[in-house]
């Protein structure tokens, strides 16, 4: 499904844009289209995108929820010195 989209952009540059589309047989909006299937195709989702390594380490730590450093700090610091 096509939908309408509304950009504001400099006079000299839509000229030039035009120019290059009409230089590969294709249209200013297939051209766009393009860019911005091939730039939102490398946004990384969530896990599936991380590598092999990350993912067998994804989850092995559990680390604490609430983090107090200073009190975390001083803790480990009486412990070393008493």
């Amino acid at each position: 499904m096509n939908t309408k989209l509304t950009l504001s952009l400099d006079d000299k540059i839509i000229k030039r844009a035009k120019e290059f589309a009409k230089q590969r047989n294709k249209s200013l909006s297939k051209l766009i289209e393009d860019y911005l299937g091939g730039i939102s195709s490398k946004i990384p989702s969530d896990e599936e995108n991380l590598p092999p390594v990350t993912k067998k380490l994804a989850g092995i730590l559990k680390g604490k929820k609430d983090i107090d450093i200073k009190n975390d700090i001083a803790h480990f610091l009486e412990k070393k010195y008493k």
